[in-house]
């Protein structure tokens, strides 16, 4: 029977080519989406699944009472939490202490690389059981000064060599001896790491002062955190009441630092809250539910447009249907025989849909907000399995209403022409439902228009310093005099100065300043760098002068303030505060020597504070190169070939600024991107829905048109006749969407200092360009509907 019923449906699908190509296409679009969003929402969800005992582990997080900034919630905490804990508490079975300021270059033989990882207890491997090779020592973390690396990290740079019992050098750190190999898990993880080192080694380097202090500072709450497993059988609030007693012991004294600690359980914090300093980087719970939520909307658009067209095509089928009960086929027969339909239908969008996930995959893997959460896609039997399950609901849920519809039939009725037959007589949900359907295509093309408008904006914005012929390259620690002195030789090369920071990307240092002791601190930005900093940016010096060029490196005297902070600090003019001395950072007095206009030091989204300009070449990360007469290859292989006689361990890494500024705002590509995708979406459905009513519209008016036609009607008035209900829908659709898409994109706007004018021309365009391809879509059914010989309508009906 199921044979049979098999059988007939993909006749049926066979038969009906146009309207089953219509169906397959848009379910399998739709389809396919929601299946990129299934494996990106698993993917999310298989964090840590390594890990034991879930159920009894915990991350201490803080909250920063004192924050003045909406992010108040920290996934990191304080290092001397975890020894007060653990001493003065007998709740907890194990702790973790993880500090993640291991960073360096190692060193080994002639072989240079980057490291980038934790100090950890030696708690860490067996609370998360990382495995280590069978050569590691038993108790690697046993010695200060002991290093364990990834089986990645070993065999990319010690090759088939043992590197167990072999000294590694970090950098002025000291010599590191590698006691194990620890293997890189199948699953992802939150801890991403090269190597780990005993946390011994962390007391013993902020004794010699090569780090600053952590491990008895409760004031740093940024770069450690903290894994608990609970005792069994010990209760969570007993836990959350020691840390609020520990909260409260510790900062009661303290006007500037305050603390607080509650824990979150292991199993949620992938995917978690939005917090600040989480130790990896992946999707937060509110993208995940926004991410379901899209899905669920796109589905349920894609099944009513099947919905739609199923029952216009129902008047093509009544006669079909009647004749079948007729002869005797039950309600329930018939019912099965359209839901077989419907779910073959998907299942064949399924294909087609998959193969479309093919090409939609990679596109996505290879945005950089993609790679950066490391979405590994793996589509197993599991993840078949669930694409299947999702066919057949998706199947069921878009056939179930054409099959009860055409089911429930009277076969006298149908015998007797379709104009007996009242198909949905009010339409009312369905306009409703379309209407939504280009209310929302309005919004997402408004909206992608408007964010390509802004990211061209961002870029090619005048930022108050000229990027054009400036050449960065990375310190990677190197010494800056040295790196000077070395591309002084190179004659294009007009001018070097040392910075700490690329201007207009983002990158920033806080700081504080006042004028007195007893004034109220004001917060402000700070760059550190040299006397040449001006003249290589093209930065206006609006009052007083640069730095002088015999500066001592030791002792800090002067600094170069903006427009912002002059008035911030109530000074008269940039005159007035010339010459005179504030105060930075608590206790270092120095001198305004200069002023310069704003510019946007930092990221255009971002607001400029108060920033100053400090002598400080401790703090150099970059080379600026002013460039003369012009950009050459022949430049930058001068440039890349002097950098083997500075460092033969690093590799070169140096951009020009103009490139560097495009590609941070290149992340804007991806929101383009994927707002693009969804408009072209959200276009696809909405005219895939449209389509279905028109199909209905001209099937249910044949002979209506026929005999306006009989009586003299023109193509032109057929046309104008049919199209003006969705005119009307239309312009519905417009007046909704317009006051919307002004709403949510100033909502976000009002977030960013500068932006692009958002403005009549960008709400215009995306409604001419919703209306065109609607207008296209109606007009393929009417203009059918409207040339139809009447002899051949009437004779129809």
């Amino acid at each position: 029977m199921i044979k049979n019923y098999l059988l007939s449906a993909f006749r049926n699908i066979l038969r009906y080519k146009g309207f089953s190509f219509i169906n397959i296409f848009g379910l399998a679009i739709s389809m396919s989406v929601c299946m990129l969003i299934i494996v990106i929402i698993i993917d999310q969800f298989k964090y840590d699944d390594f890990v034991p005992n879930q159920d009894r582990l915990y991350r201490v997080e803080s909250i920063d009472n004192m924050s003045k900034y909406a992010v108040r919630n920290f996934a990191s905490t304080t290092y001397p939490l975890y020894s007060e804990l653990i001493t003065k508490y007998s709740l907890v079975e194990n702790a973790a202490i993880i500090n993640n300021r291991l960073d360096g270059s190692g060193i080994y033989n002639d072989k240079r690389f980057r490291i980038n990882g934790f100090y950890v207890n030696e708690s860490f491997l067996n609370m998360f059981e990382f495995e280590l090779t069978k050569n590691s020592f038993t108790n690697p973390f046993e010695e200060a000064f002991s290093i364990i690396l990834t089986d990645e990290i070993a065999q990319k740079y010690f090759g088939n060599e043992n590197p167990i019992g072999k000294f590694l050098q970090i950098d002025t750190l000291g010599n590191f001896k590698i006691t194990g190999i620890v293997r890189t898990s199948e699953s992802k993880s939150q801890f991403q790491f090269d190597a780990l080192v005993s946390s011994k080694t962390l007391e013993l380097l902020e004794n010699n002062k090569k780090v600053n202090k952590v491990t008895d500072n409760w004031k740093n709450f940024y770069s450690n955190y903290l894994y608990i497993l609970v005792k069994k059988g010990t209760a969570f609030t007993k836990i959350e009441k020691a840390l609020a007693e520990i909260s409260k012991e510790k900062y009661k004294d303290d006007e500037k630092v305050n603390v607080s600690f509650y824990l979150k359980p292991f199993k949620k914090i992938v995917p978690g809250d939005f917090i600040g300093n989480e130790i990896g980087v992946f999707l937060p719970k509110i993208f995940i539910i926004f991410l379901g939520g899209l899905s669920l909307i796109i589905i349920i658009s894609a099944a009513f447009n099947y919905t739609s067209l199923s029952l216009a095509r129902s008047m093509l089928r009544a006669k079909e249907v009647g004749v079948r009960k007729t002869v005797g086929a039950t309600k329930t027969q018939i019912i099965i025989q359209f839901l077989l339909e419907a779910i073959l239908t998907a299942v064949f969008a399924l294909i087609f849909a998959f193969v479309l996930l093919q090409f939609i995959l990679p596109g996505f893997s290879g945005m950089k907000l993609m790679s950066l959460i490391k979405v590994t896609p793996q589509l197993d039997f599991s993840m078949f399995l669930w694409f299947f399950i999702f066919a057949l609901v998706t199947g069921f849920l878009s056939g179930i209403i054409p099959a009860m519809f055409i089911s429930s039939l009277s076969p006298i009725k149908v015998l007797k022409g379709s104009s007996s037959i009242k198909l949905l007589s009010k339409v009312t949900f369905r306009k409703i439902l379309l209407v939504t359907q280009f209310v929302f295509s309005m919004i997402f093309i408004i909206s992608i228009i408007l964010i390509y408008r802004q990211m061209n904006y961002m870029v090619n914005a005048k930022m108050g310093f000229d990027r054009d012929f400036v050449y960065n390259v990375h310190l990677q620690k190197n010494n800056f005099e040295k790196i000077k002195n070395y591309y002084s030789q190179i004659p294009e090369i007009q001018n070097i100065s040392g910075a700490s920071h690329v201007p207009g990307v983002g990158n920033i240092w806080d700081t504080d300043i006042r004028i007195n002791k007893e004034d109220e601190k004001q917060d402000a930005h700070y760059f550190a760098v040299d006397e040449n900093y001006i003249d290589v940016m093209g930065i206006k010096l609006i009052a007083g002068e640069n730095f002088p060029n015999d500066l001592s490196a030791e002792t800090e005297s002067f600094i170069i303030v903006d427009e912002n902070t002059v008035s911030k600090l109530n000074f008269t003019n940039a005159n007035d505060a010339v010459g005179k001395s504030i105060i930075i950072e608590d206790s270092t007095l120095v001198e305004i020597i200069g002023v310069v206009k704003n510019y946007q030091y930092t990221a255009m989204f971002l607001p400029i504070r108060p920033l100053v300009l400090r002598y400080t070449p401790k703090s150099f990360r970059i080379a600026a190169l002013r460039i003369n007469g012009g950009i050459s290859p022949s430049i930058i292989a001068k440039i890349k070939n002097k950098w083997k006689n500075i460092d033969k361990y690093n590799d070169f890494e140096g951009e020009f600024l103009d490139a560097e500024i495009r590609d941070y705002y290149s992340y804007f590509e991806d929101v383009i991107y994927t707002v693009g995708f969804a408009s072209a979406l959200a276009i696809v459905i909405a005219c895939l829905g449209l389509l279905g009513m028109a199909t209905y519209s001209t099937q249910t008016r044949t002979k209506e048109i026929g005999v306006r036609k009989v009586f003299g009607a023109d193509t032109k008035s057929v046309v104008i006749l049919i199209s003006r209900a969705y005119i009307r829908m239309f312009i519905i659709a417009g007046i909704i969407a317009v006051p919307l898409a002004y709403f949510i994109n100033n909502a976000w706007l009002q977030y960013i200092s500068n932006h692009a004018p958002f403005g009549f021309g960008t709400i215009f365009t995306g409604i001419f360009i919703i209306v065109l391809f609607g207008m296209i879509t109606i007009a393929s059914q009417t203009m059918k509907a409207a040339n139809t010989n009447p002899s051949n309508s009437l004779r129809y009906e």
